[in-house]
């Protein structure tokens, strides 16, 4: 639990001490390999003796924090990979400056770090300080190339989600003190295993007014409509890898803060104000990202309205609740996380040899760059929910427990959201995918060890997850979810 939290700051200090590009990106690399390499040993770890604790319970992993780990772990390792190539040709026919690389790195690190602080956190004050300082971090990512629309994009980012977090913060005071009034003050009264041990026990009232603000605060981050309006304009200015982590990794860390809430408020009798909650952002998630898709002209811009909609079904499973839409929507968490960084990653490759983002002026890729036009193509279909992809078992899984949980309202109403996303996913994809090029293609960023593992572990959990879930993950999806259902 102490390592995976050192390796980025011990990345920054060799960072700090490194004075060419090489010695940068080797830094880089030893650090996307090795913090990958300590959260799969802690991973191992949970399963193997369950949930692990640290500094008088301060910190906490259990089987749903280990497996928010494995996909900020893997989104991190691909994102750090990838940058070795990237931030040589992202958009600029000059390398990145050295001082400007270093602090690229530097900030990607501490990005990681914050987003494992939130993983380890079982105070709620602690979590909601690292999620805060998520935030903090990552706008200055988004603010990397310093133009009037990146900082644009920053200060909007940080205004909207900070104001949500401040709600968030309130609703955690309420939460204390519904503890206060059943365990007395206490310095553990914010501990999650302590409220979850107390939770029949404390005030229904206090508790649901909590839940709102919560919810409001954390759904901010999370992305969820109608509390979206930052996220199409972050993930579309910030370089590349960073839309992948923000995409892949930060709106899951957002998401697990919710679950965790969840999983705090279901053993309170008679409640369930929180289903109502994740049905209502869940459904006008869906489709209100579905409608935007259609209207895209971005390429970045359309790859995030389809992190608006796959959060949106996330908290659908939640709404239906069950183990099979629990189970589902830890599944989706894993599946759209690694399809959606690789998408952004191949998009970012795309958008270096066209030379722009623009979906209207992107044709032929598949004649003009065969390799990332194909991997392009399988990614799609993957997002789209098309069998035999890892997205489609999640989803179905997800719709089989809305019907199966006596809301087929709910569930119909997906299913007609998932065909709107379907056919305006198709329609972009084939737009960029066939036709001719209306000019010529530049040369593609260099297909190096580093960016093909990057792309290849993504693209590989994208297709293999819908065939086959080897029995370490099938028995974490499961601990997972009997921590939020109990």
């Amino acid at each position: 639990m102490l390592l995976v939290l050192l390796v980025p700051p011990v990345g920054v200090a060799l960072l700090g001490a490194a004075r060419t590009r090489a010695q940068l990106n080797g830094v880089a690399a030893g650090a996307a390999v090795l913090s990958l390499a300590v959260v799969l040993l802690l991973i191992a770890q949970v399963l193997g003796q369950g949930p692990v604790a640290f500094a008088s319970g301060l910190l906490y992993v259990d089987a749903l924090s280990a497996l928010v780990f494995l996909i900020v772990g893997l989104v991190g390792f691909s994102a750090l990979l990838y940058s070795i190539d990237y931030m040589g040709r992202d958009g600029s026919p000059h390398p990145t400056p050295v001082p400007r690389l270093r602090r690229y790195y530097a900030f990607v690190l501490l990005f990681l770090l914050t987003m494992y602080l939130v993983l380890e956190a079982d105070n709620l004050g602690l979590l909601w300080i690292a999620l805060e300082a998520t935030t903090l971090v990552s706008a200055l990512l988004v603010a990397h190339y310093g133009t009037r629309r990146a900082q644009e994009a920053s200060w909007k980012y940080l205004i909207l989600c900070s104001a949500g977090l401040a709600f968030a913060l309130f609703g955690t005071l309420l939460l204390y003190l519904a503890s206060v009034r059943t365990l007395g003050a206490s310095a553990s009264g914010l501990d999650w295993t302590t409220l979850l041990a107390a939770a029949p026990r404390l005030d229904p009232g206090l508790v649901r007014l909590a839940l709102i603000f919560l919810f409001v605060g954390y759904g901010t981050k999370a992305g969820l409509a109608p509390l979206h309006t930052w996220l199409p304009d972050a993930h579309s200015e910030a370089p590349t890898p960073v839309s992948a982590l923000l995409s892949g990794a930060l709106l899951n860390c957002a998401m697990y803060a919710l679950i965790r809430i969840d999983a705090l408020t279901r053993p309170l009798p008679g409640f369930d104000l929180n289903s109502a909650l994740f049905l209502v952002f869940g459904l006008l998630s869906v489709f209100l990202a579905a409608l935007f898709l259609y209207t895209q002209r971005d390429l970045k811009r359309l790859l995030a309205y389809s992190s608006v909609e796959n959060m949106g079904i996330i908290s659908l499973g939640l709404a239906f609740g069950g183990a099979i839409g629990v189970f589902g929507s830890l599944l989706q968490m894993l599946n759209h996380a690694t399809t959606k960084a690789a998408l952004f990653l191949l998009g970012g490759s795309l958008a270096v040899a066209a030379g722009t983002k623009d979906l209207e002026k992107i044709q032929g890729t598949l004649a003009a760059l065969p390799a990332t036009g194909l991997l392009l193509l399988v990614s799609g279909l993957a997002i789209a929910g098309v069998p035999p992809f890892s997205l489609f078992s999640s989803e179905f899984l997800i719709v089989s427990a809305g019907f199966s949980g006596g809301d087929p309202v709910a569930a119909t109403l997906l299913l007609t959201a998932l065909g709107l996303v379907f056919g305006g996913l198709l329609i972009q994809l084939l737009r960029v995918l066939l036709g001719a090029p209306h000019h010529p293609f530049g040369p593609p960023l260099r297909a190096t060890v580093g960016l093909s593992l990057a792309v290849g572990v993504l693209v590989a959990f994208a297709v293999g997850l819908g065939l086959v879930l080897p029995d370490p993950l099938l028995l974490l999806l499961r601990a997972a979810a009997r921590v939020v259902t109990g």
